[in-house]
């Protein structure tokens, strides 16, 4: 993909949705808040790793959720594949930048879920069914030796339930249903796969109050259940005042090194 697409408009639905701004918005807490997401950061990279070194060949390594790269060990997959190609809607410029030098190193340009513009098409219009993902990258790529997903999983339905919501033609229930089947989807996507297979995902959020207890919980999987193994740790999305003045915003995150 040649860097001249990066200023580009993105497609329609990638736009109408708000993706690139969530982006801008993502990076700039990170600058924000850098000391408290580093330890998140640090975690993620050592399970990407471990799985990483568990692939039998070194060939080519994916990463899913590869655009902005703060929680992707780049440089050290870099070394131990062939070819890694990083994949996600957007891949900012800042990152593209401070890549350049690692020659290995491929952007695709895509929608994991295969789902974005048949949602776009069909928001207006609750009569019509919303659309089945079935998630086909690199299934049939016997090269693929790695493939991570990477504080992804969770963020799927995000951005196409907000679209939804705020068009109003789908009940709620309906889009719901959707935000499971997207992550359900996303999992058997990646029993799929060729290769080791690694997930980082965050599974809850946690509202604190400043006297430290949690006084709020959302299960981001929608009733789905967690996987039951793997590391788990806290991530300090947004501590005190980043979204709130008197909450603090944290996720529960769950990493396996070999999923499958």
């Amino acid at each position: 993909m040649s860097l001249l697409r990066t200023f580009l408009p993105y497609p329609r639905a990638i736009r109408a949705m708000g993706f690139p701004k969530e982006v801008s918005g993502i990076r700039g807490r990170y600058l924000r808040c850098r000391e408290h997401w580093a330890n998140h950061l640090e975690r993620s990279r050592s399970i990407i790793l471990q799985g990483a070194e568990r692939a039998e060949q070194r060939r080519k390594a994916v990463i899913l959720g590869g655009g902005l790269l703060h929680d992707v060990p780049l440089a050290e997959l870099s070394a131990l594949f062939r070819e890694v190609v990083l994949v996600d809607l957007i891949h900012p410029w800042s990152s593209r930048w401070a890549t350049r030098h690692l020659r290995n190193v491929k952007r695709l340009e895509a929608d994991i879920t295969n789902t974005l513009d048949a949602t776009y098409r069909v928001a207006w219009d609750g009569d019509k069914p919303l659309p089945t993902s079935e998630p086909r990258l690199f299934l049939d790529d016997p090269e693929v030796d790695f493939t991570a997903s990477v504080n992804l999983l969770s963020q799927l339905p995000c951005m196409p339930m907000d679209y939804l919501k705020r068009e109003g033609a789908h009940a709620s229930v309906k889009v719901e249903q959707f935000a499971r089947h997207l992550i359900s989807a996303h999992l058997e996507y990646l029993n799929r796969l060729p290769g080791k297979v690694s997930l980082i995902t965050d599974m809850e959020r946690l509202k604190i109050n400043l006297m430290g207890s949690i006084v709020e919980r959302r299960d981001l999987f929608f009733g789905l259940p967690w996987p039951t193994r793997g590391e788990e740790w806290e991530w300090k999305l947004a501590p005190c005042p980043e979204a709130d003045r008197s909450h603090h915003y944290y996720r529960r995150v769950l990493g396996i090194a070999d999923w499958k």
